[in-house]
């Protein structure tokens, strides 16, 4: 085993998880847990949602534990399930659910493609979720269930295709504001909304059908529109946290994608993980408003 190969996919491991660290801290994100409340998840809640990001870190220590021994796709796979069964038995809700299929996804692709090639990671990661989508074809899921119903592509599309909202929307969105605004928040808000637009999240479309999945598009463009015009999009998020609460409206999906946008700002440098550790207790990342988190 390369050991150097070792270090750095753990490095990659706690860039996933800090990543999820961080969406879970944004705060406001309407209809989803955060500091201010649950969201439209009264069976959630921070602390428990804090507790789901341990099982998620010694899960992709797992992962990386069998990725070394050389042990094939379906071991690294029947490990994602079972740690799935473990958090739910533990935490008796789905928390992290999606994101230990996502973060899983992303550690074995960086395992097998370690190189800063975005085009041959992205095709490590499609290879690798039609081999996992293949075998699991009878699933029965709330979102498989989605899927059919609306002709939603969903996750199973965007990890086939290598993640094009994660890499041609999130983390340009991302870029491009911090560079303009010099603001951790306005990027954050700003890729969270390019998020709500571009998600296929059936999440909500099983919450809320179509016509939910289309008022989470056009909030998205609001927010955007928002913070192009230079003004505080925080008041418009919070009042549409008041109205998804009251849809029952949430996008667990954009959820999943934001924390793993994260995770690859962080792998890259792009945000520096020094800095997040230096952010005061409960008032995460205001260190970054400074403009400090770019490279």
């Amino acid at each position: 085993m390369n050991s150097l190969h070792f270090t750095e996919t753990d490095r990659f491991a706690a860039a996933l998880v800090t990543g999820a660290r961080m969406e879970l801290c944004l705060t406001p994100k309407p209809g989803l847990v955060d500091l201010a409340d649950c969201g439209s998840h009264p069976d959630l809640s921070f602390s428990r949602m804090e507790l789901s990001l341990n099982f998620l870190a010694r899960y992709l220590h797992e992962l990386l534990l069998s990725l070394a021994a050389g042990e094939p796709f379906p071991c690294q796979t029947s490990i994602g399930m079972r740690c799935e069964n473990e958090m739910l038995a533990a935490l008796g809700t789905n928390t992290h659910k999606g994101y230990l299929f996502l973060s899983g996804l992303f550690l074995v692709a960086r395992w097998h493609e370690p190189s800063d090639d975005e085009r041959s990671f992205r095709r490590a990661i499609a290879s690798l979720a039609g081999d996992f989508f293949d075998r699991q074809r009878d699933m029965a899921t709330n979102g498989r269930q989605a899927r059919v119903r609306y002709g939603a592509g969903g996750i199973v599309h965007e990890a086939r295709s290598g993640f094009p909202t994660l890499f041609d929307e999130a983390l340009p969105v991302y870029r491009e504001t911090i560079g303009r605004y010099g603001s951790f928040m306005t990027a954050s808000f700003a890729m969270l909304a390019r998020l709500m637009q571009t998600v296929e999240d059936t999440t909500t479309l099983h919450r809320c059908g179509a016509l939910g999945l289309a008022r989470m598009k056009r909030d998205g463009r609001q927010i955007e529109r928002i913070i192009a015009a230079g003004d505080d999009c925080v008041p418009f998020l919070k009042a549409l946290n008041r109205e998804y609460i009251r849809m029952n409206l949430t996008m667990g999906g954009v959820a999943d994608m934001l924390g793993l946008s994260y995770g690859c700002l962080i792998a890259s440098g792009a945000i520096r993980e020094e800095s997040l550790q230096a952010a005061p207790p409960q008032t995460p990342f205001s260190c970054f408003d400074t403009g400090r988190a770019q490279t």
